[in-house]
């Protein structure tokens, strides 16, 4: 395996990881810097949404349950006076 080529800026020591396959540096120091197509950036936001508690669908629920609360919230008060 070859060594990573970054150097630190304060005490020049170059860094002990190793390189990633055919690139200079390792994954630290920049060797892989996400996907560049259309379709690999699809698939990454496909990959990290397990759990879908921050899609764009849960967010427009949220918001509008938040909407239906604070106008029962209203309402109670408007029945209070």
């Amino acid at each position: 395996m070859v060594q990573c080529k970054a150097k630190s800026k304060r005490s020049g020591i170059q860094c002990r990881n190793h390189a990633v396959s055919e690139k200079s540096v390792c994954r630290i120091h920049g060797a892989f810097a996400g996907p560049k197509t259309p379709e690999g950036i699809a698939r990454i936001k496909q990959a990290n949404t397990t759990h879908g508690k921050y899609t764009k669908e849960a967010f427009a629920e949220k918001r509008s349950f938040q909407k239906m609360l604070k106008n029962h919230k209203k309402a109670l008060n408007q029945m209070d006076t």
